[in-house]
């Protein structure tokens, strides 16, 4: 018997996966109620479903944060209003939860979906593999994970039972009332795990867990929303399976970590270009190092990603190795009818800054003026699509560039056979899927020296395309264009692609997959990735490899590393930087006087400030923060501005949780946290920061007194240098006391000149 659906999306993260549903659901005799946002973002949705006779479209204005809450609810929950005749109701993102749960209380005989599949009691069951994953092919992404994918159909004959576990982000904007619902109603839902869909798919088992989260800042709170949500769609909340393959390691890494079965085999892989910003957060790069210890193998798909984690992390260094990418070479038919002149340029990737799309735009301007017949074509999506087409239209190439949306993966082939040469500008790629991809099609390619294409192209440069050098200037694109136009007739894509279908193709990833499963050695093989070409290179200014920064470890707070023996003394030198207000200007002055020959010895009472900002690890470091946390001043702000309201309001909200079928008590003890949380910290910022501010300096030198001193030989001391107002009564107190030292607050680098001359 066909439903009546009603189908709610409340945002704009998943209006794919609504347009997607809704079709499938209106196609197979449903009546469908849509409820969404009259936004911008759904035009194209809404116009296309509104074709059909069986789906009714109900669009709602949002109110001034952006939100239909309270629009839906007195469409949604009237007794008498479209709504009411309906018997299934499907949560469609994380802003529609509230209100879809709003409506099974109130009328239980309303089915829930989060998607709009019949789960049919299905759970979860063990596998002899487990691939976990956070991107994977979705009604909401179709391309996304394509690389997970086709790496899990590789191997996927070589055992009898294997399941894909992908934990999907529910995004998007929400207000703080909204957040507080959406993660009530989600903490109610997840108790539910026949909400979870377990398809069939051909590579094995699929568990779409969704994770409805709406602020994705930092890495390691959102892996924990992750964990908890994938525990709970678990029978047991383990992974059962003797071998876990996990893809990046803050995400599928620490899930496989968490949830894996004491004994289980963890593989992990890594894809993710944005490996920088996880070691800049401190909890996550503890996650990742837990990861890397847990691993029984790392595996990397270029050597530049190996080399990037093996710089932040030596120590585990040899717990890497590359294992590229899967190619499908069998997806891509060679025989490319490219013109010499190579004229219609194609792009195939996200409409993003570090892909180098508006570097490509200004070249293809400059390559345009010469000759009127190239085209430019964007095959993608992404936060620059607007600011791009406007561009060219000043540039007045509206009718020479265009920019398609995504195309499912069995039309990239016949798409690349459309057109002359694939250019990427990209600034950073950890392997270049759609390089060896266009090469496979027999397409040439012009592409960037980004790390991974460079590693995948090795040896066949010039059979292949060109690789041009990392730029800012759309010039070095355009000069690139004209020099590879000149030879195009010299081009070899045939061979080219037998090379890359001895590195990159199914069998021979599969074999090496596979002896890392089975813990069996490898022989060399063809498909192992070359050393990076360019070893002494360095990332993008916008995208850096950050070096590992000097770690602070604590006897009674302090610790202090000798300078070496390697470089012969001129002078001893002390930093006092308690607070600084820019700790990298202090760590680059006290590197310089470390290569001048000089005992560095850095005094701070923030230890967080140091990392990350480049400090040599031969700085001798003296922490005196525990001294600082323990003054009954700000012990007694914390617990009375802080710990004490908190606990009580924890402790509120832990008893609000316990009715499970009511939300409303929680969300009064969320809001009256928030109140709470914004009160607290207007005191501690403009009540408390503006008394104590006048006081820290002398409390702090007493700390450093007792702290500091005794760690330090000032006696041997040629020069102390103040670098922040927090330590000026330091300096002066130590001055008087040792007047032999120079204590200055001038960061003078000539100052050890005519010792190291």
């Amino acid at each position: 018997m066909n439903s009546h659906v009603l189908y709610l999306a409340h945002g704009s993260y998943r209006v794919r996966a609504a347009r997607e549903h809704v079709k499938s659901l209106a196609g197979s005799g449903n009546r469908v109620l849509l409820v969404v946002p009259a936004t911008e973002k759904w035009g194209e949705a809404v116009a296309e479903l509104e074709t059909f006779d069986n789906v009714e479209i109900i669009q709602l204005t949002p109110d001034k944060k952006g939100s239909v809450l309270k629009a839906a609810k007195k469409v949604v929950l009237a007794r008498s209003g479209p709504a009411a005749s309906v018997d299934t109701v499907v949560a469609g993102d994380a802003q529609a939860l509230p209100t879809a749960w709003m409506l099974t209380k109130q009328r239980p005989d309303v089915a829930l979906r989060l998607e709009p599949y019949a789960s049919d009691g299905r759970v979860a069951e063990a596998a002899d593999l487990a691939v976990i994953t956070p991107w994977y092919p979705s009604p909401n992404n179709p391309y996304a994970g394509a690389f997970v994918k086709m790496a899990t159909r590789s191997v996927a004959d070589e055992f009898d039972r294997l399941s894909i576990i992908h934990t999907e982000d529910w995004s998007g904007h929400a207000d703080a009332a909204l957040n507080d619902a959406i993660k009530i109603t989600t903490d109610r839902l997840q108790d539910k795990r026949e909400l979870i869909p377990v398809l069939d798919t051909p590579e094995g088992t699929l568990l779409r867990v969704p994770v409805p989260l709406v602020h994705r800042k930092n890495y390691s709170p959102w892996v924990t929303a992750q964990e908890t949500a994938l525990r709970k769609a678990l029978p047991g909340g383990r992974i059962k399976a003797p071998v876990i393959h996990a893809h990046a390691g803050i995400y599928g890494g620490v899930l496989a970590m968490r949830l894996a079965q004491p004994d289980a085999r963890i593989v992990v892989t890594e894809h993710a270009t944005f490996l920088n910003k996880i070691f800049s957060q401190p909890a996550a790069r503890a996650l990742y190092r837990d990861v890397l210890v847990r691993a029984d193998a790392f595996l990397c798909v270029s050597a530049y990603l190996r080399d990037q984690i093996a710089a932040e992390f030596p120590d585990l260094a040899e717990k890497l190795r590359v294992v590229p990418n899967v190619i499908d070479f069998d997806s891509f038919a060679t025989g490319c009818d490219y013109s010499p002149e190579l004229r219609t340029w194609l792009y195939v990737g996200r409409l993003v800054k570090h892909k180098g799309v508006g570097e490509l735009l200004e070249a293809f301007a400059l390559v345009a003026e010469k000759d009127p017949l190239v085209t430019l074509t964007m095959v993608g999506s992404g936060a620059l699509e607007e600011e791009l087409l406007t561009r060219a239209e000043v540039l007045g190439l509206t009718d020479r560039f265009t920019v398609l949306p995504p195309v499912p993966p069995d039309e990239v082939n016949g798409l690349m056979h459309r057109h002359d040469l694939l250019v990427h500008a990209s600034k950073i790629e950890t392997f270049g899927m759609t390089i060896v991809e266009a090469v496979a099609a027999g397409l040439p390619v012009l592409v960037t020296r980004s790390f991974g294409p460079e590693e995948t192209l090795s040896g066949i440069e010039t059979a292949a395309g060109s690789l041009m050098e990392i730029s800012d200037d759309p010039q070095v694109i355009a000069d690139a264009y004209w020099e590879l136009r000149a030879r195009a007739a010299e081009l070899d894509l045939p061979a080219a692609r037998e090379v890359l279908e001895q590195r990159y193709g199914a069998r021979t990833v599969a074999q090496q997959l596979m002896d890392v499963y089975l813990d069996r050695p490898s022989a060399p093989a063809a498909a192992e990735a070359p050393a990076s070409p360019r070893e002494d290179a360095a990332a993008p200014a916008d995208l850096p490899v950050p070096a590992p920064s000097a770690p602070l470890t604590q006897k009674a707070e302090t610790s202090a590393q000798p300078l070496g023996e390697e470089a012969e003394q001129v002078g001893r030198a002390v930093l006092l930087a308690l607070a600084p207000p820019k700790p990298r200007r202090v760590a680059d002055f006290a590197n310089h006087l470390l290569e001048r020959g000089v005992h560095v010895t850095v005094v701070t009472a923030n230890n967080s400030a140091w990392r990350r900002v480049g400090l040599d690890p031969r700085v001798a470091m003296i922490s005196i923060e525990q001294g600082e946390k323990r003054l009954l001043i700000p012990r007694g702000e914390r617990f009375l501005v802080y710990k004490a309201p908190r606990a009580l309001l924890s402790r509120a909200r832990r008893t609000a949780r316990k009715q499970r079928t009511a939300i409303a008590s929680e969300l009064m003890v969320a809001a009256t946290q928030r109140v709470h949380t914004k009160a607290a910290n207007a005191f501690h910022k403009n009540v408390f920061n503006r008394g104590y501010r006048e006081v820290r300096p002398q409390l702090l030198a007493r700390i450093a007194r007792r702290k500091a001193l005794p760690e330090l030989r000032l006696d041997l001391t040629d020069h102390v240098f103040v670098c922040d107002i927090n330590s000026t009564v330091t300096g002066w107190k130590w001055a008087k006391s040792y007047p032999n030292l120079t204590v200055t607050t001038n960061l003078d680098r000539t100052v050890y000149a005519t010792q190291k001359a």
